[in-house]
């Protein structure tokens, strides 16, 4: 039981660290590129508004963390080019980093195999690392989806502004998709396999 409730802390953890991290890259570049420390409507660093407590509970049943987005005011296509990219970039990153821990055995750490330590403290940072790629491929999947709020929606408001309308227009569709996917696992199945892959 200790080991369950262990297991399923560490997942939370996780997926709230994802959540903030990835709101807070978006936020940054968005100061960079509107060039001011005064260019948010409301006050964006209180990071704990990001965790979403359905994104924890997909978190636990599909591995799919997904954040409360912060709304940005953007008037031009090139900060919601920066804003898209810097999301799928900020996903990229932590997968990429927890899979090389991974692959290189860091702390005992033998892939995606189920972890068996003398001591349950020792598990701590190997069962996070899997967590951390588990999550991370399954969040950035999802802001794959043409939803208007997720990274591929600001991509395609900065590449194409009518493409961005259409896609509003089609948003009810996309989001029944989503949900159909997220509930039939296979996120969680594509994002598994690929780190294996990797491995």
């Amino acid at each position: 039981m200790k080991e369950i409730l262990l297991e399923l802390g560490i997942c939370l953890a996780a997926a709230a660290f994802l959540m903030i991290y990835h709101e807070c890259v978006r936020l940054f570049v968005y100061m960079f590129c509107q060039k001011s420390v005064k260019c948010f409507r409301t006050a964006p660093w209180k990071v704990w508004r990001y965790i979403d407590p359905v994104g924890l509970i997909l978190s636990l049943t599909s591995m799919v963390p997904i954040s409360k987005p912060y709304f940005f005011r953007v008037r031009d296509r090139r900060t919601n080019l920066c804003l898209g990219m810097a999301g799928i970039v900020s996903l990229v990153v932590v997968l990429a980093g927890s899979i090389a821990v991974l692959r290189l055995g860091y702390g005992g750490i033998d892939g995606l195999d189920h972890l068996v330590l003398p001591h349950w403290w020792n598990a701590i940072v190997p069962i996070l690392v899997q967590y951390l790629a588990l999550l991370s491929a399954g969040m950035l999947a999802a802001n794959l989806f043409p939803i208007s709020t997720f990274d591929m929606g600001m991509i395609v408001a900065g590449v194409s502004p009518a493409a961005y309308l259409g896609m509003i227009k089609a948003d009810g569709t996309v989001k029944l998709i989503f949900v159909l996917v997220v509930l039939l696992d296979m996120i969680h199945y594509g994002a598994s396999r690929l780190i294996v892959l990797f491995l």
